[in-house]
């Protein structure tokens, strides 16, 4: 059966559903939820986001060139999803979530407290790539929370975050499975 093209990236499905924090240019903390996002470097740690210009959180990183991203567990669901509604510039969409903050490490965008774990980015690079913009991130620092560890290995059973099908459809409650690699 063929498949609209412009579908396609439910075939890449899950993926995480993260928020991603920055400053708007009135201090204000804001926060854009998004599913296109992809680690493309390990020497530099460097990972890739995708957002369309239009957006708040757009203009706020070409402004700052940082932002940290905040994976939250299911449990959170319904707050992360509420920081994808559109508001006027300046408003506090953490806040306006439910949700708390507090400073970050190396970057000035703030963390999300409710987060499990946090990826702090200075922007290396951007593209306009279609409808979207691609924005590069060196990762500057990264923490998780102390109980999302097991055996000094990350558990992401115990972060269990929401991943983005498509639409209005996401997935939680994942199994995890080890298999030999071959390479």
């Amino acid at each position: 059966m063929k498949i609209n093209p412009e579908q396609y990236y439910k075939l890449l499905a899950p993926r995480p559903t993260v928020a991603i924090t920055t400053f708007n240019s009135l201090d204000a903390i804001n926060a854009c939820v998004i599913s296109f996002i992809s680690p493309v470097s390990s020497k530099p740690p460097i990972l890739m986001i995708s957002l369309a210009s239009v957006r708040h959180s757009y203009e706020n990183i070409t402004r700052t060139k940082e932002f940290v991203v905040n994976i939250l567990g299911k449990e959170h669901a319904d707050q992360l999803l509420m920081c994808a509604r559109r508001y006027q510039e300046g408003v506090n969409k953490v806040q306006q979530a439910g949700l708390k903050w507090y400073s970050s490490k190396l970057v000035k965008p703030p963390r999300i407290k409710e987060a499990k774990a946090w990826i702090e980015c200075k922007v290396v690079e951007e593209k306009k790539v279609g409808d979207h913009v691609v924005i590069f991130g060196e990762v500057m620092a990264v923490e998780v929370k102390d109980d999302v560890m097991a055996k000094d290995e990350i558990d992401l059973t115990k972060i269990n975050p929401i991943m983005h099908i498509g639409g209005d459809e996401f997935a939680v409650d994942f199994k995890i499975i080890k298999h030999k690699r071959y390479d």
